[in-house]
């Protein structure tokens, strides 16, 4: 019987004693025989769709005759994220291939949840070694690859999103902005034109600090190497003039009123306020075609002021990855359909977009564009756009409105944009769980008020400092350091 995730939630909720499961965890289950269907049972972050139920049948019509294979499609909401999946793999619930968050690996692989792919993938990997090449066994762990990455963007470029018609009445060429210095000028110009509105849209996750990112982070944040990850020296990144620097322009900016008084606390989306006419500008990554995603997000055209080059981290192409269940009663089944499902057009679309016909339509066959059929939107159709966390993105299609070359122009960028000194490299963090508990509160009571400019950073910073050193980030610091030296050296960096 087929087990929702729905199910493990409220059994939670009830204070049920315990989640049960075919082979209570331990892979009793006897492998499918080759005559057999076997159903994969699949996780993915997003909320469900009404009509993921047919999605699902029509799949399973392409995989059955493919493959002899079934997909359970099982979405998990991204705020359920960290405690469903805890829920259903230390209790045993019926899961294959499972999405991996980089946050939530070290606890994985220590705990054994998840297998090491790296056999699986020298023996069924063709599809995923032919996109992903030399990054396929990239999120790994002292060598445990956990998970696979999906087709996407895998670099980083903070910018500047800012309103196009008010730096044209502004007379502000875009492209001499260059720093995010350089945008307390700008600010003050526009300020004086429109004195109601916020200049940098934030709120109570995404303030500033978070969306400027030019440092590799190895993980976790709590030691990193400058310079876009060219340093190979773990440092305490909030320690750094760097960081300070960056504080103290978000608190001037806050006192010109550049920045909302509740820039850390409020929910609303940084596109919403944008949209309503509440704030001219935010910080976000830019990649192929985010100028056609921002203009439909804020209703208006933006302009695009990159901050760096492009580059990659550990973090970028580990964020999120596909890792088979350490109680899957068929890894190789399993290991299969993972591959299968990076390599099949037909399947992508479908999960991505829906049915044609009914829930999109082919508007540029040449150019694969799809867009909604007259009459429909994304509230009469099955429309996940999820496509960059699903599997590939590249063999799907493109969004009207989108440049047909987009995925050509990614894979570019992927392959151009500056590698940290790291890339490929994810410290085990076994021997300090504690001190990363207590350094998480800390960061939480301290990091947002100042990366929004919200404290003076004169007051607040050193006692942030203080606290972080009581928590054990030196601890932190160095166990990265032992284990990035370590790795560089068997790597030849």
């Amino acid at each position: 019987m087929k087990r929702k995730i729905l199910a493990v939630v409220l059994a939670a909720a009830m204070a049920t004693t315990c989640l049960t499961a075919c082979g209570s965890g331990k892979s009793e289950g006897k492998k499918g025989s080759s005559d057999e269907t076997y159903t994969v049972t699949m996780a993915y972050v997003g909320d469900k769709k009404e009509d993921t139920e047919r999605i699902e049948k029509k799949i399973n019509e392409i995989m059955k005759k493919d493959i002899n294979m079934e997909i359970d499609l099982e979405p998990i909401s991204w705020g359920a994220y960290a405690e469903t999946m805890k829920l259903i793999l230390s209790g045993g619930e019926k899961m294959d291939i499972v999405p991996i968050l980089v946050d939530q690996a070290n606890s994985m692989v220590n705990a054994k949840q998840v297998i090491d792919l790296s056999e699986y993938l020298d023996k069924y990997g063709k599809n995923i070694n032919a996109l992903l090449g030399d990054t396929a066994k990239a999120a790994n762990i002292g060598g445990y690859v956990y998970g696979v990455t999906t087709g996407r963007e895998w670099f980083c470029q903070s910018s500047a999103i800012m309103r196009k018609d008010i730096l044209e009445e502004c007379q502000i060429d875009p492209s001499t902005i260059k720093t995010y210095q350089d945008l307390t000028d700008v600010f003050a110009k526009v300020k004086e034109k429109y004195p109601d509105m916020t200049m940098m849209a934030s709120n109570n996750s995404t303030t500033p600090d978070t969306k400027y990112e030019m440092v590799d982070t190895l993980t976790d944040g709590f030691g990193v190497l400058m310079n876009q990850g060219q340093e190979t020296t773990v440092e305490n990144y909030y320690a750094t003039d760097e960081y300070r620097e960056f504080v103290e322009t978000m608190y001037d900016w806050q006192q010109k009123g550049y920045l909302s008084k509740d820039a850390a606390t409020t929910t609303e989306g940084v596109e919403n306020q944008v949209k309503a006419g509440a704030a001219f500008s935010y910080f976000a990554p830019n990649k192929p075609g985010y100028d056609i995603r921002a203009e439909l997000l804020c209703g208006t055209e933006m302009a695009i002021a990159p901050l760096s080059e492009p580059w990659a981290g550990t973090a970028q192409i580990s964020f999120l990855t596909y890792g088979i269940s350490s109680s899957c009663t068929d890894k190789d089944k399993a290991m299969q359909c993972l591959d299968y499902m990076y390599g099949n057009k037909d399947v992508l679309n479908l999960l991505n977009w829906g049915e044609e016909g009914v829930d999109y339509e082919v508007k540029d066959e040449e150019n694969n564009i799809i867009g909604y059929p007259e009459g429909k939107d994304d509230t009469n159709t099955y429309h996940l756009a999820e496509g960059w966390q699903l599997f590939n993105q590249f063999e799907m299609y493109i969004w009207e409105g989108d440049s047909p070359d987009i995925w050509k122009e990614t894979k570019v960028m992927n392959e151009s944009a500056l590698k940290s000194k790291a890339f490929g490299f994810t410290y085990d963090s076994t021997g300090v769980t504690n001190e990363l508990a207590a350094l998480s509160n800390v960061k939480a009571q301290y990091a947002a008020a100042l990366g929004s400019g919200s404290v003076n950073p004169d007051e607040v910073l050193p006692k942030f400092l203080e606290e972080l050193e009581k928590a054990g980030i030196d601890k932190v610091i160095q166990t990265k350091q032992e284990q990035l030296d370590k790795w560089l050296a068997e790597n030849e960096k």
